[in-house]
């Protein structure tokens, strides 16, 4: 039996009663997504741990509702309705998916109950995206690092990818960086990157129509980088913030552009504090966009530009406008 915590906030996801997959790095709320269907749920359930080693019953024979959580496929899914939680991006045949992110900053606001959405944002931007932060507030240290470690990846690449979030690098790059101080094949550099984008832990952004070139890497959480190292740069958190943000298939970079989505023409810059000279500098050098959203931290002004629409709007406007 789950033991349902006081208080839950609700997501923009909400389960329903049918067969469901959730899946999503650790931390992103996916047992509490759980939680906020029990509580009105008026059957029996079951629920079962696959990472607590202790003897299971898998005797479903009075319940209406198994949970599968931290499922590892060494018992088969039973023919009631199952909710299936993963760490893993899995696939099960006939589930609907659910692919769970930490919170956006519409549900941080919602979440924070304020009126005060400049108070909101710093707050966004020095606690995270996990939902239990809310209880976890004074703790934020040592419940990130606390995360860090629970995470099943060489600790070494982990760190590289969460401390240099928003910078450009080749996969190759990164290799001869790490093996100068580490024991590390090519091989298992590899596959453990492939596995941290697999699910979801960190994403990478490609250059437009140069897939060869340098990425971008960004983390499900851009408050990691305050555990892993004391440089700070507000650009790049900026930057990791905003992508976590879009909700587009196709994302790419330019030169030019902090983001470029080809489908909608659209171009984005991240310049977290903005003024008229540096905005006109910088769009001198772009070309083959039908807009710019030029996304700063609280800036805001008009641009004339007779080659593309420009929008210069802070990030709490660009991100609840319609």
């Amino acid at each position: 039996m789950l033991l349902l915590p006081k208080k839950i906030h609700q997501r923009k996801t909400a389960l329903k009663y049918e067969n469901t997959l959730i899946t999503g790095p650790k931390r992103v709320g996916k047992t509490f997504l759980v939680f906020d269907f029990l509580k009105t749920f008026k059957g029996k359930y079951k629920y079962i741990d696959f990472s607590d080693f202790r003897e299971k019953n898998f005797d479903f024979s009075d319940v209406d509702l198994v949970i599968y959580d931290n499922y590892d496929f060494s018992e088969p899914i039973p023919p009631i309705t199952t909710f299936v939680i993963s760490d893993k991006n899995i696939e099960i045949e006939n589930f609907k998916k659910i692919e769970l992110k930490g919170l956006d900053f519409e549900e941080f606001f919602a979440f924070e109950n304020t009126s005060n959405i400049n108070h909101c944002f710093d707050k966004f931007l020095r606690l995270g995206n996990f939902p239990r932060i809310f209880q976890e507030e004074y703790f934020r240290d040592e419940y990130l690092r606390e995360t860090f470690e629970l995470l099943p990846y060489n600790k070494e690449i982990l760190a590289f990818f969460f401390t240099h979030i928003g910078e450009k690098f080749t996969l190759y790059q990164i290799y001869q960086i790490l093996k100068k101080h580490n024991k590390l094949s090519k091989d298992s550099f590899y596959k453990i990157t492939n596995d941290l984008l697999e699910n979801r832990i960190i994403y990478e952004v490609n250059k437009f129509d140069s897939p060869k070139s340098p990425k971008k890497f960004f983390a499900y959480n851009f408050a990691f980088k305050n555990i892993m190292t004391n440089k700070k740069n507000i650009l790049h958190t900026f930057e990791n913030i905003i992508f976590l943000e879009l909700n587009e298939k196709e994302v790419y970079y330019k030169d030019t552009l902090s983001f470029y989505i080809p489908e909608k023409e659209l171009g984005i810059l991240v310049l977290p504090f903005a003024n008229e000279e540096v905005v006109e500098e910088k769009l001198k050098k772009v070309h083959d966009v039908k807009k710019v959203e030029i996304i700063t931290i609280s800036n805001e002004f008009e641009i004339e530009n007779k080659k593309f629409e420009v929008e210069v709007i802070p990030f709490w406007r660009w991100r609840f406008a319609e």
